[in-house]
């Protein structure tokens, strides 16, 4: 677990020299009062290892043929969201209680795969840190990117916990036993036959096969991908009850975890001349997150986006958009440098979409406490390292390595000792108390800098293919292979079986920000006539 000594505090300030992260020898350096996210490296600590950088010109010689099935995808369900919509009036405001409903609303979008794109990602995704090495620094999807994209919610109760009042232990037998009908007569429960057999009952049990369906295909599917998982029955039963689930961090574990596979199969099939086996490899996470990331962070990869319509969540800019086939992704993440945006989310170029109300104009300092806002909760869960618990997977968690994608500076990042043996310690991590006396928000338009060590620590990254899993051991290479066959045990369920969770039920006021300018646009044209690249008042 992470220490919570007053040295692991979430943040930092203390004047240092700040200059740009693009290495420009012309740029004075300027000394400044500056934000980090904790652990940093002390200026008499040694400085840490470089995370691995493998030559992507070795990696890219062959071209991979892998299956995305998690998630969205333009392989719509038949009849899936005629199912939604007409759920949506009956239990709206059951699945904003449990907030769920962005991410209901969402799973009706048709997403376009770019494959390309999320494997000239995972080329550059480093296994030790869960982050993408890039020229400039490290870059990750986090779990902003699993609030404000997907719709998923960082507060609530851990994914494995388990029901206990009677009313949904019985809930559960029964749909347990209409389970075991259905397998009895179709042999396999897909998804079709399960839709098939609950559409239209008009009662609660309904409303649960409903969210299992979702949970199963959309959110957290399992190796059986086409299957419905009679392990997320406890979920969809909590979710039917307006009970808040933190599904963002289980997620995010699900996307780093074959993030990790991919890398390990790609330097697998460049070691091995391209030679794959028949059967290609299935990842299951909702990848298509890396790929909006991508579109949303990288404005010269940005295809034209949709226009939102009123109340719609953000994904609904990439509903039915294309990829740009002139554009070779590799050769446009390395050279993005002036292009990258670090918080596409911050920045008011989106119509019809309501920024956050910790996007602030001007910097703030929020006094913590139990009486935190809501908003202000979720901001401390963004930018504090822990540790995702996922249906079967553990994942490490490292904001402060780029703390310029929440507004904070960057400094060289420290470790953060995470030792959790169970999924009960990991969420005891993610879910322990805020500790520092203070939070500091940053202005949405504020434009951060990298210390001048942190500048000539990261020059010296050096290619190193031979290295690319330097710090991973053969076994565990080898325990990392097998999870991409793993399904959920009973007796790794069983460890969180005394997990307790408070949720937060606070509201918060939301500003609503409106914009005039037109969404039809990339985000660096509008960006270009907002003028909003200048570096306030710093320079």
């Amino acid at each position: 677990m992470v220490d919570l000594s007053e040295d692991a505090l979430m943040m930092e300030e203390r004047e240092e020299f700040m200059v740009s992260p693009i290495d420009d020898e012309q740029v004075i350096p300027i000394f400044r009062v500056a934000h980090f996210l904790k652990p940093t490296i002390r200026s008499a600590q040694k400085l840490p290892f470089l995370p691995s950088r493998p030559n992507v010109q070795e990696l890219r010689s062959c071209s991979l043929k892998v299956k995305f099935k998690g998630g969205v995808s333009v392989s719509q369900l038949k009849e899936w969201s005629t199912w939604v919509h007409k759920l949506k009036p009956l239990y709206q405001e059951i699945w904003k209680k449990a907030g769920i409903f962005e991410a209901i609303i969402a799973s009706t979008f048709k997403i376009y795969l770019h494959n390309d794109l999320i494997i000239a990602l995972a080329e550059r995704w480093c296994v030790e840190t869960n982050t993408f090495i890039l020229p400039w620094g490290e870059v990750t999807v986090t779990l902003e990117d699993m609030a404000v994209l997907g719709g998923y919610s960082v507060l609530g109760h851990c994914i494995l916990n388990p029901i206990k009042t009677k009313k949904s232990v019985e809930m559960e037998k029964t749909i347990r036993e209409a389970y075991k009908v259905i397998r009895a007569r179709k042999k396999n429960v897909t998804h079709p036959v399960w839709m098939e057999h609950f559409t239209g009952k008009g009662d609660h049990l309904e409303h649960v096969a409903f969210l299992t369906l979702w949970l199963s295909r959309y959110v957290l599917p399992s190796r059986s991908y086409f299957k419905v998982q009679g392990a997320l029955f406890p979920v969809a039963i909590h979710l039917s009850q307006g009970i808040p689930v933190a599904l963002a961090p289980a997620v995010l574990a699900s996307i780093y975890r074959d993030l990790r596979l991919l890398k390990q199969f790609i330097i697998s099939s460049a070691s091995s001349r391209c030679n794959q086996d028949e059967s290609d490899p299935l990842f299951r996470a909702p990848l298509q997150f890396v790929q909006l990331w991508a579109w949303e962070i990288f404005s010269n990869l940005q295809p034209k986006p949709s226009i939102i319509c009123s109340g719609e969540p953000r994904l609904a800019r990439w509903h039915n958009v294309k990829k740009i086939n002139c554009v070779d992704p590799r050769s446009a993440i390395d050279s993005a440098t002036d292009l990258f945006l670090w918080r596409p989310y911050a920045i008011d170029t989106v119509k019809n979409w309501d920024i956050n109300k910790f996007y602030k104009e001007r910097e703030a300092y929020v006094v913590a406490g139990p009486k935190v806002g809501r908003e202000i909760l979720i901001f401390a869960r963004l930018i504090r390292a822990s540790e995702l618990v996922g249906m079967d997977c553990v994942e490490n968690y490292l904001p402060h390595r780029v703390s310029m994608q929440f507004g904070f500076d960057q400094d060289v990042p420290g470790c953060a000792n995470h030792t959790s043996d169970t999924p009960k310690i990991a969420w005891c991590n993610y879910d322990r108390p805020i500790t520092d006396d203070k939070l500091y928000i940053p202005s949405r338009l504020f434009e951060s800098d990298v210390t001048r060590r942190y500048l000539n620590w990261w020059k010296n990254q050096k290619f190193a293919p031979e290295d690319a899993l330097k710090h991973v051991t053969k076994g565990q290479q080898s325990k990392a292979l097998e999870r991409m066959n793993a399904s959920v045990h009973c007796e790794y369920l069983q460890k969180c079986n005394e997990i307790k969770t408070d949720g937060c039920t606070q509201d918060y006021e939301l500003i609503v920000v409106e914009s005039s300018d037109d969404d039809n646009l990339p985000i660096s044209e509008s960006l270009c006539r907002r003028k909003l690249y200048p570096r306030f008042g710093k320079r």
